[in-house]
């Protein structure tokens, strides 16, 4: 099949084409330049096989519009969409580097930290997306792009789900079936979990450079996500550390509910194993998951004939000799000989009852277990329940009968989760935010701007507001200032003194000294020059000084000038309404130019100042600015 666009195709009157990029299940994306911003674009093109179908067409336009809504750094960004010729496309970010799927092709597995920093770009995007309340439900690193300044970005919302949109048939699975949550494999109900599922399989992949489940047919690949346990990382990966082993194995747990329930939480846990802390997942049992998926498997297992069903009717498996009678002989005999072992262990040796150390110190938990014989393994967590430096939890529990010499995990508090309340960091200085936030293991996200509030490089803003009370490990925003708001400075020559001052007033700015000279070209109360000159840029609320023509000098005929000043003196009109001081000042032949002023504390219509001030002396004719309350 030909392809829909063409390199120099003009696109929508607005995008040229310079050439094929690639091509999907269901698109294929072109390289254009956008005539008007003189910028590269991708266009993703519907292919001509689903024109025809409105089930496409409108997850097509969902896309658009479900993505274009996510306005985030690690989210490739929609521009436009539209459609021309019966052909419908999208027209989004171009980013220039190369997918996370072609990066393991070419290096084979990464190391742990580039792996974690990936991940946690990842996870930021999909937090994103959780939050604005779309599930990606197609996470797989055949859509994450690396640019080449090393940001991850997320792409293709083509089959997302935003709210409840109906848009998929019941039992209908869309998505690669390397990375389906075992829910999704089933056609289940999907939430934020089953991305966290294949966000785990990624970061798996990543570790590893395989991915955990191979298989001849997408079926056979989907029924061990839902009846297999995957070998650990660490197996793969010799030397591993035990926190990140332990993080892809609870991220991949059958179970959604024995997952991470939100992105924000697989990410402490992932930053915390890079810093050498405790993480949560420490408490996850991967022996106890995979012997339920065992037992499950035996007993309730998806058959191939259901998962077909909800793989989009994918063709049968090339058939093979039946291991059926072997897989089950063998599991019998595992099971036989862990029994054994199990009694083995029971019936041997000597036995010591655990004592309860919930509640002590930690080394008088430390020192009561030594002293019955049993190996320590400390942990840490945060506890709402029990001070800092006491024991929360043990396992075994008080009352277990263990063998001299066995290890008791104890798990000692770090004190409540929350952080104290936020203060008001009005004022701060950027160093003492930045401390207090880490002395309450909270981080700190700076951004500035002006304010008149405070001081340059103080702290004018902050988000949450004071008061807010945080986990641990949050992010709190504030906003240092680089100073006063600025304005320019208008052009107040050939103006009258009123009217200098009602542009000044515009412009946030106060009219400072004002001084007269004699001028042959400058008619009398026009502004001659101003200080500091116009467009210069100076902090809100400062002062602007002028001089204003007093009129041309008076010829005489005596060496002695006149004294006699000539015009109008302008009347005291404060405190009057509007109309009558109009009138007033109108019978003496000066002009009146209104301006309101909100929340003065007088009755609307009054006159609340006078420009010129009252008293003043100005030509017949001039303007006089009355500011009324309003």
């Amino acid at each position: 099949m030909s392809d829909v666009f063409q390199p120099e195709q003009v696109v929508g009157g607005r995008y040229r084409v310079v050439r094929k990029l690639g091509g999907g299940g269901m698109a294929d994306v072109y390289l254009c330049e956008d005539l008007t911003l003189g910028r590269h674009v991708a266009i993703k093109v519907l292919l001509q096989r689903y024109l025809n179908d409105p089930t496409f067409v409108e997850r097509f336009r969902r896309e658009a519009k479900a993505a274009a809504g996510l306005n985030q750094q690690n989210i490739v960004s929609i521009h436009d969409w539209g459609e021309v010729g019966g052909t419908y496309y999208i027209v989004m970010e171009y980013v220039e580097g190369e997918t996370l799927k072609d990066l393991i092709r070419r290096r084979g597995r990464l190391s742990g930290s580039e792996s974690v920093a990936v991940t946690l770009q990842l996870l930021a995007a999909v937090d994103f997306a959780h939050r604005s309340g779309i599930v990606h439900r197609d996470i797989k690193p055949q859509n994450v792009m690396i640019d080449r300044g090393g940001t991850v970005k997320v792409m293709d919302f083509g089959i997302a789900r935003a709210g409840d949109s109906g848009m998929t048939e019941a039992g209908s699975i869309l998505g690669t079936a390397q990375y389906l949550a075992p829910e999704q494999a089933k056609g289940h109900p999907v939430d934020e979990r089953s991305d966290l599922y294949s966000v785990g399989v990624c970061l798996y992949e990543m570790l590893t450079g395989t991915v955990p489940f191979k298989g001849d047919s997408a079926v056979t690949v989907a029924l061990k996500h839902v009846n297999e346990v995957p070998r650990e990382p660490s197996e793969l990966v010799p030397g591993m550390p035990y926190a990140l082993n332990q993080i892809v194995l609870k991220a991949m747990a059958k179970s959604p509910a024995d997952r991470y329930q939100s992105a924000a939480e697989f990410a402490r846990d992932l930053r915390s194993a890079k810093e050498g802390g405790p993480v949560q997942a420490a408490a996850f049992d991967a022996d106890g998951e995979r012997t339920r998926v065992m037992a499950g498997a035996a007993a309730t297992g998806v058959t191939a004939a259901e998962a077909t069903s909800v793989l989009d009717r994918q063709p049968p498996p090339r058939r093979k000799k039946r291991k059926g009678p072997l897989i089950l002989v063998l599991l019998l005999l595992a099971i036989i000989a862990a029994v054994a072992a199990a009694l083995w262990w029971t019936m041997s040796g000597d036995k010591v009852e655990v004592p309860q150390v919930v509640g002590l110190s930690r080394a008088a938990a430390a020192r009561v277990l030594e002293r019955e014989g049993f190996k320590v393994d400390v942990k840490e967590e945060f506890s709402d329940r029990v001070a800092e430096g006491f024991v929360s939890r043990q396992a075994p529990t008080q009352g277990t009968r263990l063998r001299e010499g066995a290890t008791v995990d104890i798990w000692v508090s770090k004190g409540s989760q929350k952080a104290d309340a936020l203060p008001d960091f009005t004022g701060w200085t950027a160093d003492a935010v930045d401390d207090w936030l880490a002395e309450h293991d909270l981080d700190g996200e700076p951004h500035t701007g002006r304010s008149n509030a405070v001081n340059e490089g103080q702290v004018f803003r902050q988000d949450p507001p004071p008061g807010t009370e945080l986990n641990r490990g949050d992010t709190v925003k504030y906003w240092v200032s680089r100073g006063k708001p600025q304005t320019e400075v208008p052009d107040l020559a050939g103006r009258s003194q009123a009217e200098a001052e009602a542009a000044l007033d515009d412009a946030g700015l106060e009219l400072g000294t004002v001084s007269q000279e004699q001028s042959d070209s400058v008619p009398a109360g026009v502004v001659i020059r101003q200080d500091p000159p116009r467009g210069e840029r100076v902090d809100r609320g400062s002062s602007v000084s002028i001089v204003v023509s007093s009129g041309a000098p008076t010829p005489t005929s005596t060496p002695t000038p006149t004294t006699s000043p000539s015009g109008v003196q302008v009347p005291n009109v404060y405190g009057m309404q509007s109309a009558v001081a109009e009138q007033e000042l109108a019978a003496l032949g000066l002009s009146v130019d209104f301006r309101q002023r909100p929340n003065t504390g007088q009755q609307p219509g009054t006159v609340v100042a006078v420009r010129p001030d009252a008293g003043s002396v100005v030509p017949a004719g001039s303007t006089v600015v009355l500011v009324i309350a309003s």
